[in-house]
């Protein structure tokens, strides 16, 4: 496996996750498309800074 794919396999879940995330806490596309390109670091703060907002947020966007 080259480095290459290494870190697409890498980066990629986690700018998902960050759009995701973003998205439930924020309802904004510009804030969802910057927070892709931070992916980890932005999935990162938000757990540790907004942790305790991210289920209900994930429950409402989910229909939960």
């Amino acid at each position: 496996m080259s480095s290459e794919s290494r870190v697409s396999i890498t980066v990629v879940p986690g700018s998902v996750i960050a759009i995701i995330i973003s998205w439930a806490l924020n309802h904004s596309v510009l804030w969802a498309i910057l927070h892709f390109f931070c992916g980890w670091l932005y999935v990162i703060y938000a757990v540790l800074a907004r942790g305790s907002e991210i289920i209900p947020a994930f429950k409402v966007l989910f229909g939960g």
